[in-house]
């Protein structure tokens, strides 16, 4: 903490330009949804597009990190949700006068993370723990059942942390107001009504969440109801997907400034229409749903049926061709892209699709023609027309699979101990013999395609690095890509430059099981800083 403190101190003025969130000047930075905090990473996937790309910049060599400091926080930590600045506490008015100039520059900009787990909520600052407190319903053997509920957060612009607790919205907030070191406490919370569901807590939970450019929550549960909600909790909507007993959502959520609420299910890719007023699934509304490719079933890693992918926005309001992205479920997966807003008059369907509104369906091969199984279980990063997938195709781990064991084929589908099946696969998913190697970046271009339209083509292709479970980010400002990777069983973090490909580093972390990412995504914090969530922690890698 002394190194630290001494480091604000004698870099004061650095500080002060490094902590301040800047605009990329690449020109695809997302529409600023100014209820979100303006912290560096405010939300899962950081913004309601979910592209998972930072404008800032992060380091483009080993040197460039420091070694990772390491903090426990229990089981799963998908994403940290990053504060406003905290206010520097004031002095007396001589104080101010004479010296508040060079208190503000010692003070710099300072943020706290705020963190979800299976059953409890946490608050870091400089990746140490300032509250821990446990959610309402505490931690349960229940919670291995829903291994994404409380994964997605948001923090908002006037610091309230929103998680999940089952069928519950949690809002944390200071204790103490604008106090960095102020322990946390409840604001309130909501829980979604019975009638609005088709199971209760354990089998239909609370999944997906983000934040409307109108300053509401939106979230999605595990079975298929959307709601949006008013951050006070004063004001609710609600719409079901499918029919019956519904379709299964295993993945967050997107939305865009035009009230799109994008979510992906076990069947089908919807665009579910906010119109600030009512929540609607009616086309004439602006609401439509799209069939795509779901596959068979679960896949080792996979925490459901269909597409493993929260559905990432591509294409900024002032771009002619706007898409969602995500990948889908079949045996060989294909990066899917579907036209958001209104299809082309002259776009003509594209053969082998299941619906007119898929713009691309291309396979992910990592580079491999003769693939006949690829993986990606990890949300598409993208930016600009560019978007880029990880293989989780892990090795041998056949025998794991419910085919194998007919008897107990029964007891293996079961969502528990499909989760606990998954979990032991990414567990040990950085082994040479386990661990995936692939990546790829796709790139849309406009004047392509089989009638001129528009057509997706492979950029490049990085057959030898591996990112066995993390979500990867990159950067714009230094143009590289990164993730939470893996080389002779040590964690690493992995730079690629972003256009071609080419290996730029690889930061050796070290060989402890606790540096495995475990799902989290990686993330572009202040300063240059890495900050990824692990199987029982946080990991931060600050800037050099």
């Amino acid at each position: 903490m002394l190194a630290r403190f001494i480091k604000r101190l004698a870099w004061p003025a650095m500080l002060l330009t490094l902590v301040s969130p800047v605009m990329a000047g690449d020109g695809h930075e997302p529409p600023t949804n100014r209820y979100l905090s303006d912290g560096p990473w405010p939300m899962s996937h950081r913004t309601p597009y979910a592209q998972g790309s930072s404008p800032l910049p992060g380091p483009i060599s080993a040197s460039d990190l420091s070694g990772p400091d390491y903090v426990s926080t229990g089981v799963t930590n998908i994403t940290l949700a990053t504060s406003p600045v905290y206010p520097r506490p004031k002095q007396g008015y001589w104080i101010e006068r004479f010296f508040g100039s060079m208190l503000d520059a010692q003070w710099g900009q300072p943020r706290v993370h705020w963190g979800s787990t299976f059953g409890a909520v946490y608050k870091l600052r400089d990746n140490r723990i300032v509250d821990y407190k446990l959610k309402p319903s505490g931690i349960s053997i229940d919670n291995i059942s829903n291994a994404t509920s409380g994964a997605y957060t948001v923090v908002d612009k006037n610091n309230t942390f929103f998680t999940v607790d089952g069928v519950t919205i949690l809002a944390y907030r200071d204790k103490y107001r604008d106090k960095i070191d102020s322990p946390m406490e409840l604001r309130s919370s909501f829980t979604l009504p019975a009638s609005s569901l088709r199971g209760d807590a354990k089998s239909d939970p609370i999944v997906g969440m983000t934040l409307l450019y109108d300053g509401r929550l939106a979230v999605a549960t595990q079975l298929g109801t959307v709601a949006v909600i008013k951050r006070n909790f004063s004001e609710f909507w609600s719409v079901k997907l499918g029919e019956g007993d519904g379709e299964q959502v295993s993945n967050s959520i997107a939305a865009d400034e035009k009230g799109g609420i994008y979510v992906v299910t076990e069947k089908a890719m919807y665009r579910v229409q906010w119109t600030g007023y009512a929540l609607t699934l009616a086309e004439h509304e602006g609401a439509w749903r799209a069939e795509y490719e779901s596959g068979e079933g679960q896949v080792a890693g996979r925490l459901g049926k269909g597409s493993g992918s929260t559905p990432s926005l591509m294409g900024n309001p002032d771009d002619d061709d706007r898409f969602v992205v995500i990948t889908d479920g079949q045996k060989l997966s294909h990066l899917t892209l579907f036209w958001r807003d209104e299809i082309p008059n002259d776009w003509i369907q594209l053969p082998g699709t299941k619906s007119r509104r898929i713009a691309a369906q291309v396979p992910i091969t990592f580079g491999d023609s003769s693939r006949q199984a690829t993986v990606s279980e990890q949300s598409v990063l993208v930016r600009g027309y560019g978007a880029v997938v990880v293989s989780n195709d892990y090795r041998n781990t056949d025998g794991l699979d419910a085919d194998n064991f007919p008897l107990f084929a029964d007891l293996l589908d079961n969502p528990a101990i499909t989760n606990l099946r998954n979990g032991l696969v990414v567990t040990l998913s950085q082994l040479p013999g386990i661990q995936p190697f692939g990546v790829q970046k796709f790139q849309w271009n406009p004047n392509g395609g089989l009638y001129g339209r528009g057509g997706l083509e492979t950029a490049w292709v990085n057959k030898g690095t591996s990112c066995p479970n993390g979500i990867p980010t990159m950067s714009a400002a230094t143009n590289t890509f990164y993730c939470v990777g893996a080389v002779a069983g040590a964690w690493t973090i992995e730079g690629l430059d972003w256009d071609t490909g080419a290996n730029r580093f690889s930061k050796i972390i070290g060989w402890n099981p606790l540096y495995n990412s475990f799902y989290a995504g990686t993330q572009i914090d202040s300063g240059g800083t890495m900050i990824s969530g692990t199987s029982l922690g946080v990991m931060q890698l600050d800037g050099r």
